[in-house]
C-alpha cells in the first residue's frame, strides 16, 4: 500500500467486503496514539510487508534521541 492511501486509511477509516462478509477499519484520525506514530507505523509495516524485517519479537531498542523525545511530548501535548 502506498503511503498516501495508507495515511487517507487510517485518518478517515474504510468499509468494505472481504470474502463476502463487512470489513470496518475503524477511523483513527483524532487517536493521537496512533498519529503522532503514523509514519513509525508505516515504516514497520513497510518493512514487514518487504520481507525486511522478520516476524519475531524485537531486542530491546536504544534510547530515543532527545529531538525524538521533545517532539513526542509536544504531539501527544505533554
Amino acid at each position: 500500500m502506498k503511503h498516501d492511501e495508507f495515511v487517507a486509511i487510517t485518518v478517515q477509516g474504510r468499509q468494505g467486503h472481504v470474502a463476502g462478509r463487512p470489513s470496518v477499519m475503524p477511523s483513527f484520525g483524532t487517536n493521537s496514539n496512533v498519529m503522532c506514530y503514523l509514519e513509525d507505523i508505516y515504516v514497520y509495516l513497510r518493512a514487514r510487508a518487504d520481507g525486511a524485517l522478520p516476524r519475531v519479537r524485537l531486542d530491546k531498542r536504544e534510547d530515543k534521541p532527545q529531538a525524538a523525545k521533545d517532539a513526542e511530548k509536544t504531539c501527544l501535548g505533554e
